[in-house]
C-alpha cells in the first residue's frame, strides 16, 4: 500500500466513524437497537459513574436493570475493566452517546496511525493494511483496540529511544487492558531497566489510587467480583466464541471440555512466555523483544476479541525488517494468518443473517492468531541468528 492509498483508506475509515456516531446517537434513524455498539456500554458506564453508582455496573443484575431502564434494549455485556477506565468514560458520557463515540474513536484511531509511524513508516504503512479487519471492527463497535494498540505503539517507539523511561508512563496507562500489556510489564522488567519499571508502577499505583478516590475503595472489590462472574459466563459458554481469539476459544467451539481447553490456553501462555523470557535473556534487539510481549499478551486471558487485534499492527511494524527477510512462500501465510486472525470476526458479523448469531460457529481466528504469533516468533530466530553469525 503506497502513502496516497492509505491517506484514501484513512479517509474512508473516519467517514465509517462519522456514520457509526450517527447510528448510535440517532440509532431511530437506522431502525437499530439502543444498544447496537459496545460503545453503548461505555457510555452507560460513564452514566453510571457521573451518578455515582458505578459499582452497580459490575455486578450483572444491577447493571442490566440500569441499561434496560435506560435504552428498552435487551441486549447486555458484562462489565469486567479496571475501575480507571471509567473516569475518562464518565467524561465522554458527559458529551452524548454519538459525539463521545466520535471524540474517542477519532482520538484513538489519530495515536494510532501516528504511532506507529514512530516506528517507521514503511513498516507502519505495511501493518497497517494487515491491520484493516480489526480497525474496522474497532470503529464498528466504538471498543478500544486503537487505543490499545496506539499506546503499546508510543511505548516501543519510547523505549527504543535513548532515554527510555518514559516509556514506563505510558505502561502504566496500559493498566487498563491488563491482559494485553502484562507481556510489556515483563519485557519491562527484564529489559527495560528500574527507571522504567518504576515509572510504571507509580502510573498505575496513583490511577489505582485515583479510581478509589473518586468511587470509593469498595470499586476495586466490585471489579474482582465482576471479573469472576465474567469467568464463570465464560466457560459456561455465554460469550460469542466466533468473535474471540484464544486457544481457549477455540478448541472450546470444536467441542472439547471447557477445562481441557483451559488447561491447552494455559500451556500455550506457558510457551509464549516462556519464548518472551528466552528472547530477554539471551539479549535480543529490544524491537523484538516488545513484539514478542504484545503477541504473548494477546492470548494470556482466555477471554480476547477480534478488535482487540489492532495490537498485531505494532507488534508486526516492530518486527518489520525480520518478516521481510522470510520467503515469499512464509510472507503470504503470514498475510493470511494475520487476515483470517482480526478479519474472521468481522465476517461472521457481517453476515450474521446468514451465519446466525455467532453462537455455534468456531473460533478460526484463534488459529490464524496462533499462526501469526508462530510465524512471528520463527521469522525473528532467524533475524537473530544471522545477525550474531555476521557480528
Amino acid at each position: 500500500m503506497s502513502l496516497r492509498s492509505l491517506i484514501l483508506v484513512l479517509a474512508l475509515l473516519v467517514g465509517l466513524t462519522g456514520l457509526t456516531a450517527l447510528r448510535i446517537g440517532a440509532p431511530e434513524l437506522f431502525g437499530a437497537d439502543a444498544v447496537s455498539s459496545d460503545y453503548m456500554i461505555f457510555h452507560l458506564v460513564g452514566k453510571l459513574a457521573a451518578l455515582g453508582r458505578v459499582s452497580e455496573a459490575y455486578d450483572p443484575d444491577s447493571f442490566r436493570a440500569f441499561l434496560q431502564a435506560s435504552t428498552g434494549s435487551a441486549v447486555f455485556m458484562t462489565w469486567t475493566y479496571p475501575p480507571h477506565f471509567n473516569l475518562p468514560l464518565q467524561a465522554l458520557a458527559a458529551l452524548g452517546a454519538g459525539w463521545g463515540y466520535l471524540v474517542f474513536m477519532l482520538a484513538s484511531l489519530a495515536l494510532f496511525v501516528a504511532a506507529l509511524f514512530r516506528l517507521g513508516r514503511e513498516a507502519a504503512i505495511w501493518a497497517i493494511a494487515l491491520s484493516l479487519p480489526a480497525m474496522v471492527m474497532s470503529l464498528l463497535t466504538g471498543q478500544n483496540g486503537l487505543l490499545t494498540a496506539g499506546l503499546m505503539a508510543l511505548f516501543a517507539s519510547l523505549a527504543l529511544a535513548p532515554v527510555s523511561a518514559r516509556a514506563g508512563l505510558v505502561l502504566g496507562l496500559l493498566t487498563y487492558k491488563p491482559h494485553l500489556g502484562l507481556g510489556l510489564g515483563l519485557a519491562a522488567l527484564l529489559r527495560g531497566g528500574w527507571r522504567m519499571v518504576t515509572v510504571a508502577s507509580l502510573t498505575a499505583l496513583g490511577l489505582a489510587l485515583l479510581a478509589a478516590l473518586v468511587y470509593g475503595a469498595d470499586v476495586w472489590l466490585a471489579f474482582l467480583e465482576g471479573v469472576k462472574t465474567s469467568g464463570t459466563l465464560l466457560q459456561a459458554g455465554e460469550y460469542k466464541f466466533a468473535r474471540m481469539v484464544t486457544p481457549f476459544t477455540l478448541l472450546a467451539s470444536l467441542g472439547l471440555e471447557t477445562s481441557v481447553a483451559m488447561l491447552a490456553h494455559l500451556a500455550w501462555v506457558f510457551i509464549s512466555f516462556g519464548a518472551l523470557t528466552y528472547a530477554c535473556l539471551k539479549g535480543w534487539r529490544m524491537a523484538h523483544v516488545i513484539s514478542l510481549a504484545i503477541l504473548a499478551g494477546t492470548t494470556l486471558s482466555p477471554y480476547a476479541y477480534d478488535y482487540d487485534l489492532c495490537v498485531l499492527a505494532p507488534a508486526l511494524a516492530l518486527s518489520y525488517p525480520a518478516l521481510q527477510g522470510l520467503t515469499q512462500g512464509w510472507r503470504i501465510a503470514l498475510g493470511a494468518a494475520v487476515l483470517l486472525a482480526s478479519g474472521y470476526g468481522l465476517v461472521t458479523a457481517l453476515f450474521a443473517g446468514w451465519l446466525g448469531d455467532g453462537f455455534g460457529l468456531v473460533s478460526l481466528g484463534g488459529i490464524g492468531l496462533l499462526t501469526t504469533a508462530l510465524i512471528c516468533f520463527y521469522a525473528m530466530v532467524q533475524n537473530e541468528a544471522s545477525q550474531q553469525q555476521s557480528a
